[in-house]
C-alpha cells in the first residue's frame, strides 16, 4: 500500500509545478500578443495620420492656388471695370462737347454768320479724347493678356500722343505696372512718379505712391518706403490709400 501511494503523492506535487510553468509560458504569450497589437495599432495610426496629414497639404496647396487665381480674376476685372468706366466717362464728355460744337453752330446760323468749315475746338478735342480712349483700352488689353512689351510700347505712346487726354494719367499708372511685372524696377517708379507728380489731384495717383513703396520694400529699402507711405498720408489724408499705408507704416 505505501509503495502505491508514493506515486500519487509524487505526482501531486509535480503537477502543480508543471501548472505553474504553463500558466507563466500562456500569462507571456498573451502580454507578446497584446503588445504586438498594440504596437501594430501604433504603426496603423500613424499610417492613417500620415495620410491624413498629407491630404490636407495637398488641400492646402489646391485651396492656396485657387486663392491666388481669384485674386488675379478680381484684378483682371476691376481692371476692366475702370476700362469700362473710363469709356462711359470719355462717352459722356465727348457727348458733351459735340453739343457745346452743335450748338455753336446753330447760334452762329441764327445770327446769320458764315458757318466755319473746319472742326471747332470742342469738336477736336473730343475727337482726340475718342482716339486716346481706343488706345488705352487696346494698351490695356496687351496687359491684361500678359502682353508686356506690346503694353509697355503702347501705353507709352499714349503718354506722348495724347498727353492732354484723360487716357494720359491712366496710362501712366498701367505702364507703372506692366514695367514692374516686366522687371524693370528702375523705369516703374519713374512712371509712377510722374503721374504723382503732373496728375496729383487724379484717383491713381495715391496708389503710384503705395506701389513705389511696395517696389522699395522688395529692394530692402524700409527707409524709402517709409518716406513714400509718409507722403500718402500727407497728401492724401483720409483716402483708402492713406489708411492702409498707416498700417503699412505700422508694420515697418
Amino acid at each position: 500500500m505505501p509503495n502505491r501511494l508514493l506515486p500519487l503523492a509524487l505526482a501531486a506535487l509535480v503537477l502543480p509545478a508543471h501548472a505553474g510553468l504553463f500558466d507563466d509560458d500562456e500569462a507571456r504569450k498573451q502580454i507578446a500578443e497584446i503588445r504586438q497589437n498594440h504596437e501594430q495599432r501604433l504603426v496603423d495610426q500613424n499610417s492613417r495620420l500620415e495620410q491624413l496629414d498629407n491630404r490636407t497639404g495637398q488641400k492646402l496647396v489646391e485651396i492656396s492656388g485657387q486663392i491666388g487665381e481669384l485674386t488675379q480674376q478680381i484684378a483682371q476685372l476691376r481692371g476692366q471695370l475702370e476700362v469700362a468706366a473710363f469709356n462711359l466717362q470719355n462717352l459722356q464728355k465727348r457727348q458733351q462737347d459735340l453739343y457745346v460744337d452743335l450748338d455753336t453752330r446753330l447760334r452762329a446760323v441764327e445770327e446769320g454768320k458764315p458757318r466755319g468749315q473746319t472742326p471747332t475746338a470742342q469738336a477736336q478735342a473730343a475727337q482726340l479724347e475718342a482716339e486716346a480712349a481706343t488706345a488705352y483700352e487696346g494698351a490695356y488689353n496687351l496687359y491684361r493678356e500678359g502682353k508686356l512689351k506690346g503694353a509697355i510700347d503702347a501705353l507709352s505712346a499714349i503718354g506722348t500722343r495724347y498727353a492732354g487726354t484723360q487716357a494720359a494719367p491712366n496710362a501712366l499708372f498701367w505702364l507703372g505696372m506692366a514695367q514692374a511685372q516686366a522687371g524693370d524696377a528702375k523705369a516703374a517708379p519713374l512712371s509712377w512718379r510722374k503721374l504723382v507728380d503732373e496728375y496729383p489731384d487724379h484717383a491713381k495717383s495715391p496708389d503710384a505712391l503705395r506701389a513705389i513703396a511696395s517696389l522699395q520694400l522688395e529692394k530692402g529699402d524700409k527707409k524709402g518706403a517709409a518716406k513714400t507711405l509718409r507722403e500718402v498720408v500727407s497728401a492724401y489724408p483720409g483716402s483708402d490709400a492713406a489708411k492702409e499705408a498707416e498700417k503699412q507704416l505700422k508694420k515697418l
